[in-house]
């Protein structure tokens, strides 16, 4: 049933073709008068790094327009979330990857290729994103979406795992850490859009994206999103999201655009993509114990922070604070990057997740369920039947 409800165009492009550059903010894809710049190349705040790197071999890197791994459809909470899995050897601690707003696991195929020596890895694509259904209801937000997640690596493998989020999925995985310790072994995130409240012109997420709140302005939000190519797409995004988007060559933007293409003729993905900001923005306006701080603070297994001084979106300047916001974290800040170091420096972020997996094992931290019982919806050890493949 779940395979009939999400049935794809004809054309879809298959996952060896789909290569996404990834996007996180609907407003800033346009090469109109939108908000683009973000804030100023820091490449000095590389000093700000506590984290170290690992020196063993590593595995191949794959090009970003390799093919992606092959992926399964799981039945998750009455919808189908689809997981690609990099096979790594028997025994190890998984990892499991989540993407940002407006991505999908694609983001990952290099990273996950390059850590498949030491562990297995899952990339899910979030609900409404990538190949996945929308979320149960059509309820978007991090607090969904985390559930969600949870749910899924219980069903596939259970824990603990070495959860990793980038951006939007930062927060995610954060929220999952946090409501969920015993799945998590430890976690890792790549620039977590975190809240920006700072009265500055110089940040990097538009602050006019606040108007999406206002209720009715998301009609406009649909048309401006659907009015946009593919391709203008696809380059809007690489400028945004690389620090050096002379990186991406034009058959990667080939490829995005076609995958951009193939996305737009589902009927819910422009809500996805606009409810998801709602959701997130609605998110950060949360206080006491609902909100990122007190998520990140009751996060209780270790915790790598890594950034780009070059990152258009979440300020690098936050780096510090946000790492503080979790106890006994690193920080590892890569001069040159962007908003996506798992796609623009696969090998850095390897090699200190490495040392970061190496120095939990050392450590021996023990992570029970007791710090935090089951949170309310969380997973069930039953599993649910695989539906469709790709």
């Amino acid at each position: 049933m779940v395979a009939e409800r999400r049935r794809a165009p004809a054309d879809e492009p298959r996952h060896t073709d789909a290569v996404p550059v990834p996007g996180h903010h609907w407003a800033m894809t346009s090469t109109q008068p939108w908000h683009v710049a973000g804030p100023p190349v820091r490449d000095e705040l590389a000093d700000w790094t506590t984290a170290t790197l690992d020196e063993s071999e590593l595995g191949p890197i794959p090009a970003l327009s390799d093919p992606a791994p092959s992926g399964r459809t799981e039945l998750i909470l009455g919808g189908g979330v689809h997981v690609r899995c990099a096979p790594g050897p028997d025994g190890s601690t998984p990892a499991w990857y989540v993407h940002g707003l407006g991505g999908s696991s694609t983001d990952w195929t290099r990273l996950a290729a390059t850590l498949a020596p030491r562990a297995t890895g899952y990339s899910l694509d979030l609900p409404g994103s990538g190949r996945s259904d929308p979320p149960p209801g059509g309820r978007y937000s991090p607090e969904v979406d985390a559930r969600i997640v949870a749910t899924t690596i219980d069903r596939v493998g259970g824990g603990p795992v070495h959860l990793v989020g980038n951006s939007y999925g930062g927060v995610v995985a954060t929220l999952v850490a946090a409501n969920w310790p015993r799945l998590v072994r430890t976690l890792t995130v790549l620039a977590p859009a975190v809240p920006d409240l700072r009265l500055t012109t110089d940040r990097g997420a538009d602050p006019r994206l606040g108007v999406l709140l206002v209720p009715g302005t998301a009609a406009l939000a649909y048309q401006r999103l659907g009015s946009i190519a593919p391709m203008a797409r696809a380059r809007g995004m690489g400028e945004l999201c690389f620090g050096r988007p002379e990186l991406v060559t034009d058959r990667d933007y080939a490829l995005a655009a076609r995958e951009h293409a193939w996305r737009a003729r589902l009927p819910w993905v422009f809500e996805a993509t606009i409810a998801t900001l709602r959701g997130l923005m609605s998110w950060y306006l949360r206080a006491g114990d609902r909100s990122f701080a007190a998520a990140a603070g009751r996060v209780r297994v270790p915790t790598l922070v890594i950034w780009g001084t070059r990152d258009r979106l979440v300020d690098v300047r936050l780096s510090k604070r946000a790492a503080a916001a979790y106890p006994g974290s690193r920080l590892l800040v890569l001069a040159g990057c962007g908003h996506v170091p798992q796609m623009e420096d696969p090998e850095s972020t390897a090699r200190a997740m490495i040392a970061h997996w190496r120095d939990a094992r050392a450590a021996d931290v023990d992570t029970p369920g007791s710090i935090i019982e089951r949170a309310p919806g969380a997973p069930s050890r039953r599993l649910s039947p695989p539906v469709g493949t790709s």
